[in-house]
């Protein structure tokens, strides 16, 4: 079995499901008491939320450098980032290391094609949403062009994550916001949803969501486990 280098800690709530998904995973593939090995670089959420809020990137990419040189260092063989939307500097962690790095948006693409999915609409923080790094990156690898809530929708949608789910705060009001929105992109034309934040699980789920739902830290996490295991 490799061992699994995470950067994590953006937010704890994201690397804590990391934690729990892969563990799983490894179980249900090898049995009785297994469990990856990992190591854990966990980054102060305060820090990297004001930075990103800032847009003090050299800040950022100074971090991720250093934690993933700090990983490899420790004998990760292979590394991986806990965070949707701070995949957008993922160059500095290219950058610091040989070591392979799984991206989450290579990774959604691959399952996208593999279910034929053409129009999927893309939820997730603002900045995923509003930026480039997901949906040029989506287009780029997959030809998928990605449908996107307008930006009073997205505005809500983010101060959701940012105020409720980062901090472990689940409330029905905020679950029946997502699920309206998903049902509007349906009404436009989607065939599917990504969930682009690494705790919209939190939220929604194949059991209720309208629209068939691609989890990208699920999936990532598939990803991450089937390259430990390789």
């Amino acid at each position: 079995m490799k061992r699994i280098g995470l950067i994590g800690g953006v937010s704890p709530e994201s690397t804590a499901l990391y934690y729990q998904d892969i563990n799983l995973k490894i179980r249900t593939r090898l049995g009785g008491y297994n469990n990856a090995h990992m190591i854990i670089h966990s980054v102060n959420f305060a820090e990297y939320n004001a930075a990103h809020l800032a847009e003090d990137w050299d800040f950022i990419r100074s971090g991720f450098n250093e934690a993933t040189k700090g990983l490899a260092a420790s004998g990760a063989d292979i590394i991986a980032l806990a965070c949707n939307t701070l995949h957008t500097v993922a160059d500095a962690i290219t950058t610091a290391t040989d070591k392979p790095f799984l991206h989450i948006v290579d990774c959604c693409a691959e399952r996208l094609i593999q279910t034929n999915r053409r129009r999927p609409a893309l939820l997730g923080t603002a900045f995923t949403m509003q930026d480039h790094y997901f949906s040029d990156r989506l287009a780029e690898s997959a030809q998928l062009p990605v449908l996107l809530p307008d930006r009073d929708v997205q505005t809500e949608l983010s101060r959701i994550i940012f105020e409720e789910l980062t901090i472990g705060l689940v409330k029905p009001e905020s679950i029946a916001f997502y699920i309206q929105t998903v049902r509007d992109l349906a009404d436009q034309g989607a065939d599917s949803v990504i969930l682009g934040c690494t705790e919209l699980g939190m939220l929604l789920n194949d059991d209720n969501c309208p629209l068939p739902s691609y989890n990208t830290a699920q999936i990532h996490c598939d990803a991450i486990v089937k390259a430990a295991l390789d």
